[in-house]
């Protein structure tokens, strides 16, 4: 994970390589401005105007109601990290941001990047939460809570990246017809999966803030007829069934080891037998976990007080809540995330 911008002269790069300069002093230094100057442009609406056309800095600070000196600054953190590119002193997306930063594009990520501000709050509480716990629960915000649009919404631009793959590995038994997602959000993943197979429909089982937001998405993409939202917990509510199949995406990492367990035994009784558990989600693995895995498991432990499984404790969870023939399928559209896959005994 590179914080050093891209060109920075090579004595400095080679000064860090050999351990002369303090590595730690560039990450304190460049991480914080590396992810607030791309958050703060996409809030104030900067990456959407260079998505357009190309833009002077004075013109693009009026447009905008920003100070020029402020925008200008900006528009340079922003040429250094390789999302804008200059020519004769005008400024627009680079070529290879243009793919997540541009509305029209299909892969657009501006809303989760809006959403990643919500988590500079957070990560400032991080001392806190290390030394007395109580992480920050970001599920417990009330149903009418803006940041719940910020979030579903963004986590569809995620989704969109890697739900054909996922929907293509996903094994149901033949003949499907239901289909359970729990705590699904937007619903993506199960639409592509209804877009697979003739005849399945699913529910979406979720809270109240997250159902307002995923009926619209998939309103908004034609899939209302096959699938449908249901406000619950998913501790509490009935799960309904029996269903063929059930997912469990980006959830886990959310729960405790006791909570999880319990989730997957109300799942198995859900589901009729043989039928499939979806598990999708990023696992330590080895004694050196990846940059984004360690950094995702305090993420994940800031917002919720939880932590990344390995894979051998997730087969535990299964095989404790009555699942058998596990399998893991690698999701190449997202590195370090991982599918797995059980038959309900």
């Amino acid at each position: 994970m590179r914080l050093i911008p891209a060109g920075d002269d090579l004595l400095e790069r080679l000064a860090i390589a050999l351990n002369l300069a303090p590595l730690p002093g560039a990450h304190a230094m460049f991480g914080m401005p590396a992810a607030r100057t791309v958050v703060v442009a996409q809030r104030v609406g900067l990456l959407g105007r260079l998505a357009e056309r190309r833009w002077g800095s004075s013109e693009l600070a009026a447009e905008l109601e920003l100070t020029e000196p402020g925008t200008r600054l900006l528009l340079d953190c922003l040429v250094a990290g390789g999302h804008v590119a200059e020519r004769d002193g005008r400024y627009g997306l680079s070529r290879r941001a243009r793919r997540w930063l541009d509305p029209r594009s299909q892969r657009y990520v501006g809303t989760w990047l809006d959403h990643a501000a919500d988590y500079w709050e957070w990560y400032g509480d991080l001392e806190r939460v290390i030394r007395e716990g109580r992480s920050f629960e970001i599920h417990s915000a009330p149903a009418d809570d803006p940041s719940w649009r910020r979030y579903i919404e963004g986590q569809f631009e995620l989704a969109r990246l890697s739900a054909t793959e996922v929907a293509r590995k996903v094994r149901l038994p033949d003949r499907s017809s239901s289909l359970l997602d729990v705590a699904g959000a937007h619903g993506w993943f199960a639409a592509e999966l209804c877009r697979r197979h003739d005849g399945l429909r699913a529910t979406v089982l979720d809270l109240p803030g997250s159902v307002a937001v995923g009926r619209e998405i998939i309103a908004r993409e034609g899939m209302s007829d096959r699938v449908i939202h249901r406000e619950g917990d998913m501790f509490e509510a009935d799960l309904g069934g029996p269903h063929d199949g059930a997912l469990c995406f980006d959830i886990v990492h959310h729960l405790g080891p006791e909570q999880v367990v319990a989730l997957l035994r109300r799942v198995r009784e859900s589901l009729r037998p043989g039928g499939t558990v979806a598990i999708l989600d990023m696992f330590r693995r080895g004694r050196r976990p990846r940059a984004s895995a360690a950094y995702l498991g305090l993420f994940f432990h800031l917002t919720s007080g939880a932590d990344l499984y390995r894979p051998d404790q997730l087969a535990d969870f299964l095989a404790q809540a009555g699942f058998e023939r596990i399998r893991r399928s690698k999701v190449r559209r997202i590195p370090d995330q991982a599918l797995y896959q059980a038959r309900a005994a």
